[in-house]
């Protein structure tokens, strides 16, 4: 049975090095539709991504009538937002910030997109990535996702002592497990299971709050169990973009998705698809999300 969206593979020049991702283009959008960049973790590629999420951020798309960019990491991690990295891609200087404008402008020559609508989400090491976007380019971004990642600790952000752009109020969603064996819920010593440490980090809620923060929102966020293992704490205020984070009890360092994930990993849910109630979150889904 065919697919409703055809897949490229595409490329383009940077610093000398052949960058390329993987583009998912519903067989009908708009003339100008959004883009989402999702950004896969360490070890990954765009074609293990899509595996490893199942293909859900590719349906969610095109319910959405958005196009999606996997963008392949130079060896295979991303030029992240942590002091601790140690990837050929820090040792070599890839500006990663500047492969996604570069994409960006090639999306919207090539394939019409919105560039007032881009939207980014990463897992692991692509959350990180998401997170160093989010400091230094957030005039890219108009919503942003992050799973099994969270703020570094300023002893470990690359960014402490260098000066960033001003902060940009972006919706903001996060997804965490509570038993992530890589990147603490509760923060603390990120590592590859006691080994090859990647600094210190905060947890899932204090990471969340300092985004809300960022927003300008001052308010107490409100909690609310959303489904049987997952509660959704919310920071909003009036006139302020908004900041929720999806705690997700038992859960490891994967993706909600019907994938079946290595048991080194952790277990996952089926309580609902994290690129569902992503592009609900940031108003690309036209239907009501109900998990």
């Amino acid at each position: 049975m065919s697919k409703p969206y055809v897949v490229t593979r595409e490329s383009l020049p940077l610093q000398g090095v052949e960058r390329t991702f993987t583009v998912v283009a519903p067989e009908r959008h708009d003339p100008s539709p959004p883009l989402i960049l999702a950004f896969h973790g360490s070890q990954q590629s765009s074609r293990v991504f899509r595996k490893f999420t199942a293909e859900t951020f590719d349906a969610a798309a095109v319910a959405a009538g958005a196009l999606v960019a996997y963008p392949d990491a130079f060896h295979r991690h991303f030029n992240d937002s942590r002091r601790g990295s140690t990837f050929e891609s820090r040792r070599q200087g890839i500006d990663d910030v500047a492969f996604t404008a570069a994409i960006i402008r090639h999306m919207t020559r090539a394939h019409h997109v919105d560039p007032a609508r881009v939207f980014v989400v990463g897992y692991s090491n692509g959350g990180q990535m998401v997170i160093r976007l989010l400091h230094e380019a957030p005039k890219l971004l108009a919503g942003a996702a992050i799973i099994a990642a969270t703020q570094p600790a300023p002893s470990n952000f690359l960014l402490t002592d260098r000066p960033t752009v001003k902060p940009r109020p972006i919706r903001l969603m996060a997804i965490h497990g509570t038993a992530d064996p890589l990147a603490p819920y509760a923060g603390g010593e990120a590592s590859l299971w006691g080994s090859e440490s990647r600094g210190e980090v905060l947890s899932a809620v204090d990471s969340a709050s300092y985004f809300a923060r960022r927003n300008g929102i001052s308010t107490d966020p409100v909690t609310e169990r959303r489904f049987e293992d997952v509660e959704v704490t919310r920071w909003s205020e009036q006139g302020r973009e908004p900041v929720e984070l999806w705690s997700v009890e038992g859960m490891g360092h994967v993706v909600p998705s019907p994938h079946e994930f290595p048991p080194q990993l952790g277990s996952g849910t089926r309580s609902f698809i994290a690129a569902e109630a992503i592009t609900h979150f940031w108003g690309l889904s036209p239907a009501p999300f109900e998990g």
